[in-house]
């Protein structure tokens, strides 16, 4: 004769105890998550916004990429070496061993001008006229 049982209240309660505990550690951890890539980025943008300051400086305040010039011309510029005058040279950099990628979105291409930031066309933004640079995921971290 074959005995048929089911789950014993000891059972029940402790599936009960180790679904609450679920209920409680999974929401925490993925917050620690998104903060980990906010903390991320905040840092990335300071350091990339430095160097930036730091190019300024050594080139007589012209910004790594003027109106018109590509992504490529400011990647050249930030991490390869120049003259005071932006050309390849030895007298200044590199700024950058390679531009950083943006942990919200994954990626590391920069634009130059166009839409707002915040259009995730891009990991980056720069402003040639502003110098600003700028996070390209997402409205919110655009702001930073």
């Amino acid at each position: 004769m074959i005995h048929k049982r089911g789950f014993s209240l000891i059972e029940f309660i402790a599936v009960a105890v180790v679904l609450s505990i679920l209920a409680v550690v999974v929401p925490h951890i993925s917050r620690a998550s998104v903060e980990t890539t906010t903390s991320t980025l905040a840092s990335d943008l300071l350091g990339v916004r430095a160097k930036i300051e730091l190019y300024k400086l050594h080139h007589n305040g012209q910004l790594p990429a003027a109106k018109g010039e590509t992504p490529a011309d400011f990647l050249r510029r930030m991490t390869a070496q120049t003259n005071a005058n932006g050309d390849p040279g030895v007298d200044f950099g590199p700024y950058l061993q390679v531009l950083p990628v943006n942990p919200c979105n994954r990626s590391a291409a920069i634009r130059i001008d166009g839409a707002v930031a915040g259009a995730n066309i891009a990991g980056w933004r720069f402003d040639t006229m502003t110098g600003a640079f700028q996070a390209d995921d997402s409205p919110d971290h655009a702001m930073f």
